[in-house]
């Protein structure tokens, strides 16, 4: 070689050329490909409604209902709920009135996410604190999965 910005005799270009005169299109093709890349990589790892935020005020949402009597509401936070045929949801619907109907449950006032987490395979855990009328509380463990509608029961 004669000199270092020399075209070599196949035609080729030395590397100190390509990367100081930037003229190669190719290294040009393949930054702008990497940022595009690098950009719908990054913006589909958005987490949106995965988050122990978003998980906690589903949790309580669907329990919130209960509390205010819309069975229906309730039904609704499973997942796959709206595929179930309308009779058998009534059923359910009917079920979970009953359920609260006795003694035991008719006294649920409030309800409050106290702990969750968060699974890689796009479900929850998440602790909820039942408040009765009488003082006392129960902690029970609500699986939730993320649908393409948010979080839904399991």
């Amino acid at each position: 070689m004669k000199g270092e910005n020399e075209i070599m005799k196949d035609g080729r270009m030395n590397t100190r050329e390509l990367i100081g005169k930037k003229q190669s299109k190719r290294m040009k093709f393949s930054f702008f490909h990497f940022f595009i890349l690098s950009f719908f990589i990054l913006s589909s790892c958005s987490h949106g409604d995965f988050t122990h935020k978003a998980a906690r005020q589903a949790a309580e949402g669907f329990y919130a209902k209960l509390v205010a009597g819309d069975y229906k509401g309730f039904v609704q936070g499973y997942a796959g709920a709206e595929q179930l045929p309308q009779d058998y949801r009534s059923q359910i619907e009917d079920a979970t009135a009953q359920f609260l109907s006795r003694d035991e449950m008719r006294q649920l006032t409030s309800v409050r996410s106290i702990s969750d987490s968060l699974l890689p395979d796009s479900t929850a855990y998440v602790m909820l604190q039942l408040n009765f009328s009488d003082s006392t509380s129960e902690q029970i463990e609500l699986p939730l999965i993320l649908t393409g509608d948010g979080w839904r029961m399991k």
